[in-house]
C-alpha cells in the first residue's frame, strides 16, 4: 500500500455560502411537502369506526369461515 502525507482541505467563505443556501433550499422544500395538521370536524359529528381504525393503522382480522370438514 502507497502511503502519503494528508491532504490539506480548505474551508472558503464561498463553500459556507453555498452550504447555507442549499439548506435554506432543502428546509423549503421540507415545509413545502409537510402536510398540514390534523383539525378535528368542527361540525361535532362523530367519525366512523372504519375511518378511526384507518388513521391508527388497525386491520381487523376478517373472520374466518369454519371449516366444513373437521381435522380427525
Amino acid at each position: 500500500m502507497i502511503r502519503r502525507s494528508p491532504t490539506r482541505i480548505g474551508l472558503r467563505l464561498d463553500d459556507l455560502q453555498e452550504y447555507e443556501a442549499m439548506r435554506k433550499a432543502l428546509e423549503a422544500k421540507k415545509e413545502s411537502e409537510r402536510q398540514p395538521t390534523f383539525n378535528p370536524p368542527s361540525w361535532g359529528g362523530k367519525l366512523p369506526q372504519s375511518e378511526i381504525q384507518e388513521r391508527i393503522g388497525y386491520m381487523p382480522q376478517q373472520n374466518q369461515p369454519a371449516h366444513p370438514l373437521p381435522n380427525i
